[in-house]
């Protein structure tokens, strides 16, 4: 039967699980990551709260996604990424429902609480390790596709903003929920586990009808092995120092709106203008991420996103915002997928996503800071300028940082 699905014409199954993660992965950009900025102004309206306590929402997602990170690598081991997904799935509609009939801060604290959760266990990390799993020599390609839902995503944006403002932004929370649900349930059972547990290779590639069956040899480490290397810590350091950057895109549309822009105009330059270089970037991952050296890439990606909060902390004119959008929408494009993949590279399949969630938990750490950090900025200075621009020269130090990473074993690299 193995033998029947590798030389069978159907499409190799680990495609249907990157066309389910693409899927998932765009609702919850569109939605969440970066939609969740066009419900900022509205909440702050309505409720008068400081811009610094309202950022620490976001800032929920971050910290507890680093708490509860490792917990899903090991839930995927021992219960499969299907049902892991299926949890937080669910968890993320009731969020989002939950989220709409906010009347306090508490309630708002503990809505996004439950959303996190629900986000955490539902969509990037369990999608990321599925798709790693599926495949090697694809990897990057394979991750890169996956990664264009986030892409996707961000042209929801502007239809978020719309639908807010006929809607209101409660209404229009209850229908994402709902529509959460809908979507990512089937999305969802699509998951599956190794290829080996099915009679299948990674790749489709059966390495005994290979020529050079070493091409699709992989270096696998267990977790503690990983964690007592300098090259984990390093690594998960300076992605962490990156995610100070994307951390605070949350507030890209307050700090447009305050630069003098509208919200319609502001949804358009992150939800598209962005989009299209961050969906570019992404595709270009995918092409080339698997012929050059993942690090020399990473290292680009995040020259080119501190370059581009740089010229945002300094835009006045549309013609700034463009070089904004180009620099910041490529580098952030670049870099998710390939993060990803040279992960894989570095540590193996077999405690993929445990390692990534790990990984991610370090990440997390700095994700919290960076959206408070720029909301309490603007409290204080009244500006949203300042702000960035001290955040991308702090996150200029993961430019070097990534160049110089060795992997575990460098001689084999």
């Amino acid at each position: 039967m193995a033998n029947q699905l590798r030389k069978s014409k159907k499409i190799f199954y680990g495609w249907w699980i990157v066309l389910a993660g693409t899927i998932v992965n765009a609702v919850a950009t569109g939605t969440y990551w970066h939609g969740f900025g066009a419900f900022f102004d509205p909440i702050v309206d309505e409720f008068k709260w400081s811009r610094a306590l309202t950022s620490i929402a976001p800032a929920l997602q971050r910290s507890e996604g680093a708490a509860f990170g490792p917990f899903v690598g090991i839930s995927i081991d021992k219960f499969g990424p299907r049902n892991v997904m299926l949890f937080g799935i669910i968890l993320c509609g009731i969020g989002f429902i939950t989220l709409s009939h906010t009347n306090s801060l508490l309630w708002f604290f503990i809505s996004t609480s439950i959303l996190t959760l629900g986000l955490t266990f539902g969509t990037f990390l369990v999608v990321s390790t599925s798709v790693a799993n599926w495949f090697i020599q694809k990897r990057a390609l394979a991750l890169s596709a996956a990664s264009t839902g986030s892409g996707f995503g961000g042209f929801l944006v502007p239809a978020l903003i719309w639908l807010i403002s006929i809607q209101g932004w409660r209404n229009s929370l209850e229908i994402i929920g709902i529509a959460f649900l809908v979507i990512g349930i089937p999305c969802a059972l699509v998951m599956r586990s190794k290829p080996e547990d099915y009679g299948m290779f990674p790749d489709n590639i059966d390495p005994k009808e290979l020529k050079n069956p070493k091409s699709v040899l992989e270096k696998n480490y267990g977790t503690k092995e990983a964690l007592k290397s300098p090259t984990f810590w390093t690594f998960a350091t300076v992605l962490g120092i990156s995610q100070l950057m994307m951390s605070a895109n949350v507030h890209l549309i307050p700090a447009l709106t305050s630069f003098g822009f509208t919200r319609q105009v502001a949804g358009y330059i992150i939800g598209i203008g962005v989009n299209i270089t961050n969906f570019i970037g992404r595709i270009l991952s995918g092409l080339f991420g698997d012929r050059l050296n993942k690090k020399h890439i990473l290292t680009f990606a995040f020259f080119s996103q501190c370059l581009g909060l740089i010229i945002f902390s300094y835009s006045t004119t549309i013609f700034e915002l463009i070089f904004f959008m180009f620099f910041w929408g490529l580098g952030f494009g670049l870099s998710v997928p390939t993060r990803l993949a040279i992960t894989g590279d570095y540590f193996g399949r077999t405690n993929y996503g445990t390692i990534l969630s790990l990984i991610m938990t370090v990440g997390s750490i700095f994700g919290v800071i960076s959206p408070v950090a720029v909301g309490w900025g603007y409290d204080v200075l009244g500006n949203y300028r300042e702000p960035f621009l001290i955040l991308a020269l702090i996150s200029s130090v993961s430019i070097p940082g990534m160049y110089f990473i060795k992997p575990m074993d460098s001689k084999s690299k």
